[in-house]
């Protein structure tokens, strides 16, 4: 009797809980949504110094040197130019400009020139008027600045030639009150030459655009609003250097035709307000921004100064200019900036709602159904993302089409979900301070929602893996059985054998004694009769006599050897039932490894089976805790 068994392995389990698993965080198939929110980290550009990241480091205590060593890497810390003059853009395509001089000093006087040439002296208070018409029409007295003319020009300029004040400007059309307008806070400007331009974009419109000159190495850095004063020095400093460094890269870049300026006003360059930034923090940041000769400090490398590009914060590393815009740049390459996701960044994490109607539209799709993220850079940016609708057409947009279309503050994009699934659990700001945490409870919401039918369907397949590991067991002890039933068989059938073997060999010593016996009795009698025949007649009757005792003998001899042969035929038969119980064994033996091999396959699948409902419990829980 041969017993095979085959081994069945145990998949189904380990199969489903690969699958729960490999999808656990990616945005689900579903339905299309009617409002989607957006989910990201950062704010701007992600290239260079990270401004929360360095203030982040500043409260670790790192020095400012550290942090743009750390930032810009191999860069060197160098003595700025003296003599570089900046320009920056203030306000460009307007049909009216109004100037005013706010004075510090009684003595105060601002100097006005027309095309190069000196026009006027006037005091504080006063208001100017420069309208387009042909060219810059200036006026200037009363509250609308239009009491007296003062001719016209292509370049009007303004300068503070005594005493000391700020030069106060504002532009808007014909219509715009000056006098509301200067009265609001900001544009004033203590340093540098104000100059308003007539067509100063080249398009041919009669407009008017308006920027100031100053020292590029201590004017100018004075009015860069690019960090709240109230951080720590170290932090302030960088931020001086980098914002230095920056402008005198666009300085050796030459002048805009479209604004007659180096760089512009706001974040297209980098923001600045003139004296309303000042403060003695600022200031003391300024003025610490040195190198070891005292001079004022620029990053360079190479020798060569570079342009510093800095933003707001990232999502946790820096972009380097090849991934941002192209152009592989030595000194500007993707960083550790976990600084920036820490809770004194109001943009670690931030949502933005968007309507189906408008997400579609923007797109360029029926509807959107989902939107992935496909593929990142090394910062975790995001590279490309591919958006489905649910008629199967799709489109694939680089991160920064994806941010210029959703008008989103950085490429750091988490992810996109339904709004619905933000409503259950209780609103996600469309603002700073989004939480984290929620985003991770509201996706796996979404998760179980889409996996509810395949948790149905693991279930059942789960219930069949318990149930081929039951059997398992059972088969496993059944063979076990046969297995001991066989070797009880084998070792009573040795016995036997030991038995028969030892008859045989009993029969067999019979057998030769009763041979020899007779054989030696026989000879004895022979020799006897024929010596004691009293006659020929007598010895020849005994002769025949002999022979008749001689075939009996014979006789007696056959049927021994016979029975020697079916002794040693059953010693045969016997060996070889021996031979197939050992068989029989064997593979008993290997059936029993096989039985082991199946219930140990079976224990591994009750054990992913427990992983996945721990799983599953695990998500569950994650939801439930997001609604209390």
């Amino acid at each position: 009797m041969k017993i095979k068994i085959r081994k069945r392995p145990v998949l189904i389990i380990s199969m489903i809980f690969s699958l729960i698993t490999t999808n656990l965080f990616v945005t689900p198939a579903q339905a299309v949504p009617n409002e989607w929110i957006i989910v990201g980290s950062g704010w701007g550009h992600g290239v260079g110094l990270s401004q929360y990241g360095a203030l982040g480091q500043a409260l670790e205590g790192r020095s400012w040197q550290d942090i743009l060593a750390h930032y810009y890497p191999a860069t060197n810390l160098s003595d700025a130019p003296n003599d570089k003059q900046i320009t920056v853009g203030l306000s460009q395509d307007k049909t009216a400009v109004f100037v005013r001089l706010d004075k510090f000093s009684d003595d105060a006087q601002l100097e006005m020139s027309i095309d190069g040439n000196p026009v006027a002296t006037i005091g504080s208070g006063v208001i100017i008027r420069i309208e387009s018409n042909g060219a810059s029409v200036v006026t200037s007295g009363g509250d609308d600045g239009r009491a007296e003319s003062r001719g016209s020009g292509k370049r009007i300029s303004f300068r503070i030639s005594a005493g000391s004040g700020l030069i106060n400007t504002t532009s808007g059309t014909p219509e715009t009150n000056p006098k509301s307008s200067l009265s609001t806070p900001g544009h004033r400007f203590r340093y540098g030459t104000l100059n308003v331009v007539y067509g100063g974009d080249n398009d041919g419109r009669p407009d008017l655009y308006t920027s100031i000159s100053m020292r590029l190495v201590d004017e100018y850095p004075l009015g860069v609003s690019e960090m709240s004063s109230s951080w720590p020095k170290a932090a302030l400093v960088a931020q001086v250097v980098a914002s230095r460094s920056y402008g005198l890269g666009k300085v050796n870049s030459g002048l805009r035709g479209n604004c007659g300026c180096h760089v512009y006003n706001n974040t297209s360059d980098q923001v600045y307000i003139g004296y309303s930034k000042e403060s003695d923090a600022w200031r003391d940041a300024v003025n610490s921004a040195t190198t070891a000769s005292g001079q004022p400090a620029i990053l360079t490398f190479n020798g060569n100064a570079i342009t510093a590009y800095f933003a707001s914060s990232t999502g946790g590393r820096t972009m380097s200019t090849r991934d941002a815009w192209g152009g592989n740049v030595a000194w500007s390459q993707s960083v550790e900036d976990n600084w920036s996701i820490n809770a004194r960044n109001p943009n670690a994490r931030w949502g933005v709602r968007m309507s189906q109607a408008a997400m579609a539209a923007a797109l360029g799709l029926s509807n959107v159904q989902t939107i992935d993220v496909v593929e990142r850079f090394s910062s975790g940016a995001a590279k490309t993302l591919i958006a489905k609708d649910s008629n199967g057409g799709s489109v694939s947009l680089t991160g920064r089409t994806f941010q210029a279309r959703m008008k989103l503050k950085s490429t750091y994009v988490v992810g996109a979900v339904d709004i619905a699934l933000a409503d259950t659990l209780g609103g996600i700001p469309t603002q700073s301070g989004f939480d984290e945490f929620a985003y991770r409870a509201q996706q796996a919401a979404a998760d179980i929602a889409a996996l509810t039918p395949q948790y149905k369907a693991a279930s059942e397949k789960a219930d069949q893996a318990a149930a081929q590991a039951a059997e398992s067991r059972k088969k496993y002890l059944n063979i076990k059985k046969e297995i001991e039933k066989a070797q009880n068989e084998l070792a009573e059938l040795i016995k036997d054998i030991e038995k028969r073997e030892a008859e045989a060999r009993n029969a067999q010593s019979q057998v030769t004694d009763s041979i020899r016996i007779l054989y030696m009795q026989g000879t004895l009698d022979t020799v006897s009769v024929l010596l004691n025949s009293a006659s020929p007649s007598e010895f020849t009757e005994n002769l025949i006599n002999l022979s008749f005792f001689a075939e009996s003998q014979d006789r007696i001899m056959k049927r021994s050897i016979e029975l020697i042969k079916l002794l040693e035929q059953q010693k045969q038969e016997a060996t070889a039932r021996k031979g197939e119980l050992e068989e029989l064994l064997t593979e008993a033996n290997a059936a029993l490894k096989n039985a082991k091999s199946a219930l140990a396959d079976a224990q591994i699948a009750e054990e992913k089976l427990k992983k996945l409902i721990e799983e599953k419990q695990k998500i569950i829980d994650s939801y439930n805790a997001s609604k209390k």
